[in-house]
């Protein structure tokens, strides 16, 4: 109409003949004026749709999350999402803000307006323009199989200990708060030199107990099996620690299967090494070798000498390294994943792939644990978060064994894939099984998270940063406000992967 208006007017001016061009003039410049400032007007008014999308998008997906919420909460939880995104100093006032929950078919919608006041366009009575928005979000309600794979190390003594269980709630409590609880599972994997899965599994058959696996004798009499030499210790048990299997199945999810040895597991058991008087070179040693001779790999393996033997060593002995808290298998119990997080103790030194290979145990379908649903499942998101506060460690020994015990035995016997005593050697072994257990872990479709800790080396930054799926989803965290942020993000990544799914 306003354009129509000016047209006819300025054919008339330029047909004028008469000289009273400045009159016309005058008279123009009201609405050309109005044209002018409604064009800023309304530029203003788009703006503030724009704000106001973010601000309800935001609102929305705050909504959608809480699968449980009720409608009077729902409308106060997107307010005071809006305000934070759409704050008073923002052009615009928010109005009629209405949040609809749709549970028939998982939808949340939030309706608002912002009016916005007019400068020019006032002049000719439009004192204001409204702006209208709509978000809606579609509750995929995916579900979400999550395992913390967490560094339980003693360099993670004092208050790093205490900042990572902080962490751990946090995550645990955004995920919770809200979730269906048979559509959210969380384990968690405590790692050191090896992994502990709990003495309710002793004896398990996937455990060897007949020793077929030839590690069982490894550094004992050829025809031992470990489950009955601890029978004949008289004060000591297997405290649920195993050891990693012969590579490649030590990263991998092989089914265990009696009727291939190198498939099984075997417990934990730190041999008592040699207390030959002329070396010093031993961290182990806990009972007299029952034997003389030069020979300290022969007064090691001298398994007749565990026989009704008492330890009277309270840091020494089979369990030796065997420090880390069970495992807690995927769970929907919120109070049961929030205990073991609390459980967590710092001792020992750091294993990263054996912690990452039980992490893919955890959710696997498979035995050892069967709690999570195939890696086929469409509907199911599998993730995984790593976190460690230093470097993989395993001490170099100039001894017979060429290293401390852990979670791959001993060095010298090349189940970590090398035999030497350097420790630069030894962990570039141990890197390398780490890269492997990454890659094998993301192969199934594992969504991996991972978390370096005030960490200093660049070296395993670089490595955990390779280790996750993609270089966003690894956080350097050099405090505990950084490893709590890393947490939070998380947490939020996979709340919107199960809404967007």
């Amino acid at each position: 109409m306003m354009t129509g208006f000016l047209n006819t007017w300025l054919q008339r001016l330029g047909a004028d003949r008469r000289g009273n061009v400045a009159m016309l003039f005058s008279l123009l410049l009201v609405p050309i004026t109005v044209l002018a400032g409604g064009a800023v007007d309304l530029n203003q008014a788009l703006n503030a749709r724009t704000r106001l999308s973010s601000a309800l998008d935001a609102a929305a997906l705050a909504v959608g999350v809480r699968t449980s919420i009720s409608e009077t909460d729902a409308a106060g939880l997107a307010e005071d999402f809006i305000n934070a995104n759409y704050p008073d100093r923002e052009l615009g006032a928010i109005q009629n803000v209405t949040v609809e929950l749709d549970d028939n078919n998982d939808r949340v919608t939030v309706r608002a307006e912002s009016r916005v006041d007019t400068i020019i366009l006032g002049l000719i009575g439009l004192d204001y323009i409204t702006v209208h928005w709509e978000s809606e979000v579609q509750r995929a309600r995916s579900s979400l199989e999550l395992v913390m794979v967490l560094d339980n190390t003693g360099s993670m003594g004092g208050s790093k200990i205490a900042s990572l269980r902080d962490a751990g709630l946090l995550l645990t409590d955004i995920l919770f708060d809200g979730a269906d609880a048979d559509r959210l599972k969380i384990g968690l994997v405590p790692f050191s030199a090896t992994v502990n899965v709990g003495t309710g599994f002793a004896r398990d058959w996937w455990l060897d107990p007949e020793a077929r696996s030839p590690l069982h004798s490894e550094n004992f009499d050829p025809s031992a099996n470990r489950w009955e030499i601890y029978d004949t210790i008289q004060n000591r048990g297997w405290t649920g620690c195993v050891e990693a299997r012969v590579i490649p199945h030590d990263v991998e999810d092989t089914t265990p299967d009696t009727s291939d040895p190198d498939t099984l597991f075997i417990p934990y058991f730190a041999p008592d090494e040699s207390n030959y008087a002329s070396n010093s070179g031993y961290s182990n040693s806990y009972l007299n070798d029952g034997i003389g001779g030069y020979d300290e790999r022969a007064r090691m393996r001298n398994t007749p000498k565990y026989t009704n033997a008492w330890i009277s060593s309270s840091s020494r002995g089979p369990q030796r390294g065997c420090t880390a808290r069970p495992i807690t298998p995927l769970t929907d119990h919120r109070r049961t994943i929030d205990d073991a997080i609390e459980d967590m103790i710092a001792s020992g030194t750091t294993n990263i792939p054996i912690g990452v290979s039980w992490g893919v145990r955890v959710l696997s379908p498979g035995m050892p644990f069967t709690e999570g649903v195939s890696f086929e499942e469409d509907d199911t998101i599998k993730a995984m978060v790593v976190l460690t506060d230093g470097e993989n460690y395993l001490n170099g020994r100039n001894n017979a064994n060429y290293s401390d015990y852990s979670g791959y035995g001993y060095v010298r016997d090349g189940r970590l894939g090398v035999v030497s005593t350097s420790d630069s050697t030894i962990r570039n072994a141990l890197n390398e099984r780490t890269a492997a257990a990454c890659d094998y872990a993301k192969s199934l479709g594992i969504r991996v998270y991972t978390i370096t800790f005030q960490v200093s080396s660049s070296r395993t930054r670089d490595l955990m940063r390779d280790c996750a799926s993609h270089s966003t989803l690894y956080f350097d965290s050099p405090s505990d406000a950084a490893l709590r942020s890393a947490f939070e993000m998380i947490a939020g990544d996979l709340t919107n992967l199960r809404l967007s799914r």
